[in-house]
């Protein structure tokens, strides 16, 4: 959200500032792009997995044995995790080129090399996500659909599962 706010500032001085003195804000368009972008969409996709706010569609899922949706659930997190465990490695490859390089963003003098270790960081978290709540429904079973299951945890003073729709906000 910060680095939202940022950027929102930042592109809108750079507007008022060509507009009305005709002086553009240096490099604006490289920043958003090589900067503030990637920060808020690799982040954005660590927060939503941690908040279980990924989009689901679970037509199918409904209809299988809650014992088969365990199953299931841990096998496609288990295999998504694998899959962002191979983008994590790739991405890491990327970056050390880019860092060997001291890549820029575009023809610019700013740097754009530190931002490229961000996607590796991102999808190296969320393959740890991944495999924690493949072992958590494992280990806990599922509710009634994946939005439950996703959102389903334990509470260690009580031990009782709950989810969040049920506590007080």
């Amino acid at each position: 959200v910060i680095v939202t706010m940022v950027m929102m500032v930042q592109i809108t001085a750079n507007a008022l500032m060509r507009t009305l003195f005709r002086e553009p804000l240096p490099y604006t368009l490289e920043i958003t792009q090589y900067w503030y972008m990637p920060v808020v969409a690799f982040l954005g996709f660590m927060a939503a997995q941690r908040r279980g706010q990924h989009i689901a569609a679970d037509l199918i899922f409904q209809a299988l044995p809650r014992g088969t949706k365990r199953a299931v659930l841990a096998a496609l997190y288990l295999l998504a995790a694998v899959a962002l465990a191979g983008m994590a490695y790739y991405g890491w490859h990327e970056a050390i080129k880019a860092w060997e390089i001291r890549k820029h963003a575009g023809i610019s003098p700013l740097p754009a090399w530190p931002l490229y270790f961000l996607p590796s960081l991102a999808f190296g978290v969320m393959t740890v996500q991944f495999v924690a709540a493949a072992i958590g429904f494992i280990r806990h079973g599922v509710g009634l659909s994946i939005e439950e299951a996703e959102l389903q945890s334990v509470d260690l003073e009580d031990g009782v599962p709950h989810t969040p729709q049920h506590e007080e906000r």
